[in-house]
């Protein structure tokens, strides 16, 4: 079964931002207890994943194998696991220099449990789902875009690599212009791994690939603490 053809690039677009919207503002409507196990980001990215889902089964009459639910033609490889590095090696620097504290995710403080199931797993999942499943499907179907998979940047990789750097404006409310580096890594991130979902058909190397662009960014300074004989 065939995705609808009515959705061209903007429409296409217009839905993936209206639903990272609504799951970006959703926190300021839902809360969690102080305390609480579940941090702010657990409703942004539940909401996000169900509603990419949602739409997904609307739009495909539930056919998910279409958005990337599918181990298409990606074989693990060794190699993969490499892409842990560019965020390692950017992330030493700040790590040295911290005298301190903890992963940390706007006014929420991450423990190193909190941090691997919600920011290294969770957080790959869901805005994975959301920009290389529901957008970049769309994108693809829109440009036709199959028989191009080989190139690096081709139109459905150039635009959910930019939207994935865009979802990441919101930091500069937190973080000034510290954000910007921040920014453009995630465009980076995005790009790569809009490149695998398209050579592979499938979303589980653009998940791993942005969980270990997650974890390249947060061990440097778990070995920095430990070193230093913190927690």
């Amino acid at each position: 079964m065939k995705l609808r053809d009515s959705f061209k690039p903007i429409p296409a677009i217009t839905l993936t931002a209206a639903v990272a919207l609504v799951a970006l503002y959703a926190v300021k409507i839902v809360h969690f207890p102080p305390g609480s196990f579940f941090p702010s980001s657990f409703v942004t990215h539940s909401l996000m994943l169900a509603m990419s889902v949602a739409a997904m089964l609307i739009l495909s009459k539930r056919r998910l194998d279409l958005y990337g639910f599918t181990r298409g033609m990606y074989t693990f490889s060794p190699s993969i696991l490499l892409w842990v590095l560019p965020t390692a090696v950017l992330s030493i620097g700040p790590a040295l220099a911290s005298r301190g504290g903890q992963a940390t995710g706007g006014s929420f403080e991450f423990t190193k449990i909190q941090t691997i199931v919600f920011i290294w797993v969770y957080a790959s999942i869901c805005e994975e789902t959301l920009v290389r499943g529901l957008l970049q499907t769309l994108l693809s179907r829109s440009a036709k875009a199959g028989a191009a998979a080989s190139r690096w940047l081709n139109m459905p990789v150039v635009v959910s690599g930019l939207f994935f750097g865009a979802m990441h404006l919101v930091l500069i409310k937190q973080m000034g212009l510290m954000a910007i580096p921040v920014i453009l890594l995630a465009t980076c991130l995005g790009f790569v791994v809009a490149h695998y979902r398209e050579k592979t058909g499938s979303l589980l190397p653009a998940i791993i690939i942005h969980a270990l662009f997650n974890i390249g960014g947060t061990l440097p300074l778990w070995v920095v603490q430990w070193l230093r004989g913190g927690s």
